[in-house]
């Protein structure tokens, strides 16, 4: 509706940069989830890549880890180069990780691929939402940004129903196609007229605001670029350090690496890779991603009229709920309480914590600490989502799956307090300075 909305302004070929840095997280969701129709053969007679149950395990975990270590440097390097090379750069990662897949058929190469997967899954999540935060109308930049998140579930959702009907190399190729369908449409995309703006380029950065949203926005440009050089001639440049002591920045920048980390540890990371382990069967699992599509579309679209601040408090309390519905099936086995369980988390997930995370640091940063932000914010995710997923099996045997479930619910109700302590952002205008 959102794309809708710039298409009405007589926008349409602008509707087309959007959809391209859509395409980078499709392609982010699929790195991050490909191997999971395929765990049970890799362990197999049949694999083509022989592997036991525990190499399988650590292919699946370690893409985390290559995550945090591209999170930092990828909001470095689109700070000093540009948001647009930085995204390009990552759709040639991408490629040369599924070249490696494709051609080879050794685990080392494997677990080689998934590091590099998890670096291109890094440098996306933390620079996209950058990108398309700059580029995006005040009003409506929560449901465009929002629906990053969708395209994320999106990517998994063509995993689930492609994977398990597919040969291994006609499957690896569907996913290679992704990344170049990627860079052959986001190569047209013009930079951020934020990030230009910055960079004393005031002339580029009209021509992209020109292209992105039409001449209504340039005085949008025209007031950052003053903002900007007030700024510079007022005060004297800052240390990063001492940008984040002012304006309560490190408060934010303490909640949002918080609620970076509740987003992996509430119960995502665990229910997206063992989902079939507690309900079994594969059509679960594709109902699964195909609810989290809708409800994660829809709910983007309300982060504009009601805030992210009330929207994500009643997401993690929601989240906290669900789990412990899940903890109670997991004592009673009340099928009941199992679906009601996970199917609400699903829903209530996707209306708050999964959207809104990839909007705030852009919204709660000026230019200058953004990238800090979202790639610090990165590195926790993954440190937090490759332990939630390596201690899931040691918690199962000494306290049982409900172990793991009370540990969420509570981490929801951190993570509830920490977005209680942070502003509404809602249509606000992004600074320069």
């Amino acid at each position: 509706m959102a794309l809708l909305y710039l298409m009405e302004r007589d926008a349409h070929y602008r509707v087309y940069f959007y959809f391209s840095c859509y395409l980078s997280m499709v392609m982010a969701g699929v790195a991050m989830v490909w191997p999971s129709p395929l765990t049970a053969w890799f362990s197999s007679k049949n694999s083509e890549v022989p592997m036991t149950q525990d190499e399988v395990s650590w292919m699946v975990s370690i893409g985390p880890i290559g995550a945090g270590f591209s999170a930092i440097p990828s909001g470095i390097l689109a700070d000093r180069y540009g948001r647009k090379p930085v995204l390009l750069c990552t759709g040639v990662l991408s490629t040369i990780c599924w070249t490696m897949i494709v051609s080879t058929r050794t685990k080392w190469t494997l677990y080689g691929a998934q590091v590099l997967g998890g670096v291109v899954v890094g440098g996306l999540v933390c620079v996209a939402p950058i990108y398309l935060s700059e580029i995006s109308p005040p009003d409506i930049r929560g449901a465009i940004v929002g629906q990053l998140s969708t395209m994320s579930f999106v990517g998994q959702l063509i995993v689930y129903a492609v994977g398990p009907h597919l040969t291994y190399t006609h499957y690896v190729w569907v996913c290679f196609s992704i990344p170049l369908f990627f860079l052959i449409t986001f190569i047209l995309a013009p930079e951020s007229p934020y990030y230009l703006m910055s960079k004393g380029k005031e002339q580029e950065a009209k021509e992209s605001m020109l292209k992105l949203r039409g001449t209504e926005y340039l005085m949008e440009v025209e007031s950052s670029y003053f903002e900007l050089h007030s700024n510079s001639n007022m005060l004297p440049e800052k240390s990063l350090w001492e940008a984040l002591k002012q304006d309560g920045y490190m408060k934010y920048l303490i909640c949002l690496v918080i609620l970076s980390g509740v987003s992996q540890m509430d119960g995502n990371a665990t229910i997206s890779v063992y989902g079939e382990e507690f309900i079994g069967g594969q059509r679960v699992i594709l109902v699964m991603g195909i609810v989290f599509v809708v409800t994660s579309f829809f709910a983007s679209f309300l982060t504009d009229p009601f805030g992210r601040r009330p929207l994500l408090i009643c997401s993690l309390i929601g989240s906290a709920i669900s789990t412990s519905l899940l903890t109670a099936y997991f004592v009673t086995h009340n099928d009941g309480l199992l679906y009601s369980g996970m199917f609400g988390f699903c829903v209530i997930s996707s209306l708050g914590i999964n959207p809104i995370i990839l909007t705030l640091p852009s919204e709660l940063f000026p230019t200058r600490l953004r990238a800090l932000a979202n790639g610090l914010t990165q590195l926790v995710a993954s440190i937090v989502a490759f332990v939630t997923l390596k201690i899931f099996i040691p918690i199962n045997a000494v306290w049982g799956i409900e172990g793991n479930f009370i540990i969420y619910t509570v981490v929801s109700l951190i993570g509830a307090v920490s977005a209680a302590l942070l502003p509404e952002t809602a249509k606000t205008t992004i600074s320069s300075s």
